[in-house]
């Protein structure tokens, strides 16, 4: 073999392989079998799950994982967004060797909410590496401040082609997000607020879950303490409908709570043991933020 020759057997080619977004459609909660038990992760460090011992949060170095079926979500949404998932290796020319094998996952996180203790599970299912489970520490999730998530993990061989979920927790409870099945966030929210409504034979709308409305900017050097008062239908299933500013003490809180109403879901009216729809008005105050809250 001449120099020319070896060097184009030692060149290197950096392969790419997309992987595709497998439906999922059930909630879960992730546990890591630690000396013959398996725990709940309520956290992560970086790939290191942390489970609670004792009343404390402690790492572990488990020996194995397991997503089991729970009957909710946690009733916080996340919107992923700029997904890119894929795998890279890199071998010889001659094709007689692999190395550098690398599964890649980037995303941007969004949420109305304040979420602590916030990790990501990514499965995989390959025909090569069969099935494949990723685990890998967020941190907290600050109200409408989006966060990018880059994850590279080493792999032992290439995945080749494969198929993919993500499943978001937050305290070890799974969140509502936008890489769900379509349709599935809205049946699973549906099924929450039937669920705790099973029972109950004559109720009022009840407040369920929602972003808290966002004190207007513009307003902050005023330092004004404000009121609006959306009118709203509440469907059977809690969900809101044609929100409107009734009154409001400043356009500006008229817009606030109207951008947060809109996402917000109620435990609908019961009579007479049936869920029902009903219009009502919702008063909203707005006090000037704590300025010390608000530093980064």
């Amino acid at each position: 073999m001449n120099a020319a020759s070896g060097l184009r057997a030692l060149a290197l080619l950096l392969l790419v392989l997309p992987l595709l977004a497998q439906p999922t459609a059930a909630q879960h909660v992730l546990v890591a079998e630690d000396g013959g038990r398996m725990l709940l992760v309520c956290s992560a460090n970086g790939t290191t799950p942390c489970v609670q011992k004792e009343g404390k949060i402690v790492p572990i170095s488990p020996h194995g994982f397991a997503l089991r079926d729970v009957p909710e979500f946690a009733p916080y949404y996340v919107s992923v967004r700029n997904v890119n998932v894929r795998t890279t290796y890199a071998m010889t020319q001659e094709g007689n060797g692999e190395f550098n094998n690398d599964f890649h996952f980037y995303a941007d996180f969004e949420t109305d909410f304040r979420l602590t203790d916030v990790f990501v599970v990514i499965t995989l299912n390959s025909d090569r590496a069969g099935q494949t489970l990723f685990l890998w520490g967020v941190g907290t999730l600050e109200p409408h401040r989006v966060k990018g998530v880059s994850i590279i993990v080493p792999m032992s061989s290439p995945l080749g082609s494969a198929r993919y979920n993500v499943h978001l927790f937050s305290g070890g409870a799974e969140l509502l997000q936008s890489l769900l099945p379509f349709g599935e966030g809205e049946m699973a929210m549906n099924r929450m607020v039937a669920s705790r409504i099973k029972d109950v034979h004559n109720a009022a709308p009840k407040f369920f879950f929602g972003p808290a409305p966002v004190y207007p900017p513009e307003l902050k050097k005023a330092n004004l303490r404000g009121q609006a008062v959306v009118s709203i239908r509440i469907g059977a299933n809690g969900e809101v409908f044609d929100p409107s500013v009734k009154s409001a003490t400043d356009p500006a809180f008229g817009e606030a709570a109207l951008r947060a109403i809109k996402f917000w879901r109620f435990l609908p009216r019961v009579k007479n043991d049936y869920p029902v729809e009903t219009k009502v008005d919702v008063p909203i105050v707005f006090a000037q933020p704590n300025p010390a809250a608000n530093h980064s």
